[in-house]
């Protein structure tokens, strides 16, 4: 009897190790801060497929485990299992990114959502499994537009100035089209970049641009609205195998359900971050649009001269938008 009984427990004690084995907590890391609405969609991520008893997913904000770069790294030696990154950076990984750098590339919201949330997103999202992750879903992240301590309204007002961009080629490219040079950045850098003039000014979506306090060294915001990055939720390709089918599946369409929290998510925190920016002093300027889109043609000439390979990938994104 006494046999027994040591057997049982045993067994329970075994039992309940690979359980907690097999529920071993994922790491989903991102550099934004947690007031960003890319965090609360993370977070409510983390919280739908940790409701699957044998997964646990745990969300890292604010850089506390390093800055983009280094996040994506983690991710494809399988360290940390999800993270978000934008997806000019991610070109470098898996080519087909690289088109969604492209100035002017949408021609409107609605023609973002269809291009990124049908056949020609998911054959871009699969393109880097072989790069050490997969992409799971396309965020949106809003227009990108110039901050300064001036008014943008026209490329002439950029002539010479030196502007922070993500480390992407085509952006690089775009900032020379337009007659600015582009200075390469980590985000969590800019802040003191801008307050010490290392920058003269910077591009991005207005969340950010409100969540990161940059508007308080740089108070001119410009409509330009040169480029339409999405955000990129992507899983590590180890960690990714390790799941069984049906986890995938659910971790999938938990990825697409997460798209549209984030558009909730986002419409909301810009509402609320024009109405303090506004507060705040900040000028909020209309760019000469038209102007923007003729200086920046030669880059997509350069664009197919570089990267032949690509140029269907253009084509199709273009075609759909017709």
């Amino acid at each position: 009897m006494k046999n027994m009984k040591k057997i049982l427990v045993s067994v329970a004690f075994a039992s309940a190790m690979a359980f907690q084995a097999q529920a071993e907590t994922l790491k989903l890391a991102h550099a934004l801060p947690t007031e960003h609405p890319v965090h609360k969609s993370l977070t409510w991520f983390a919280d739908q497929v940790s409701k699957d008893p044998s997964i646990r997913v745990k969300v890292y904000p604010n850089g506390t485990l390093g800055d983009e770069t280094n996040l994506l790294q983690m991710v494809q030696n399988g360290t940390i299992a999800f993270t978000k990154v934008s997806a000019a950076p991610l070109s470098t990984f898996a080519p087909d990114y690289n088109v969604l750098s492209l100035p002017y590339l949408f021609k409107d919201k609605a023609s973002y959502d269809k291009v990124l949330e049908g056949p020609i997103g998911d054959e871009i999202l699969a393109s880097s499994e072989k790069s050490g992750f997969i992409g799971l879903a396309f965020l949106d992240a809003g227009a990108r537009n110039f901050y300064a301590s001036k008014a943008i309204k026209e490329p002439a007002d950029l002539q010479g100035m030196k502007i922070r961009v993500q480390s992407s080629p085509i952006s690089i490219d775009t900032m020379k089209a337009l007659g600015a040079t582009a200075v390469p950045l980590p985000y969590g850098e800019l802040y003191s970049a801008l307050q010490q003039g290392v920058v003269d000014g910077a591009e991005n979506n207005i969340p950010s641009y409100y969540s990161s306090r940059h508007y308080e060294v740089k108070k001119f915001y410009s409509y330009d609205m040169h480029t339409m990055v999405p955000d990129v939720l992507v899983v590590s390709t180890a960690v990714w195998n390790k799941f069984t089918d049906q986890q995938k599946a659910t971790i999938r369409k938990i990825a697409k359900e997460t798209v549209e929290q984030q558009k909730t998510n986002w419409n909301a925190y810009v509402e609320k971050s024009l109405v303090n920016l506004k507060k705040q002093h900040v000028t909020f300027v209309d760019s000469d649009i038209p102007a923007f889109q003729e200086a920046v043609k030669p880059v997509y000439a350069k664009f197919r001269q570089e990267n032949p390979g690509l140029s269907s990938l253009l084509d199709q994104i273009q075609n759909a938008q017709k």
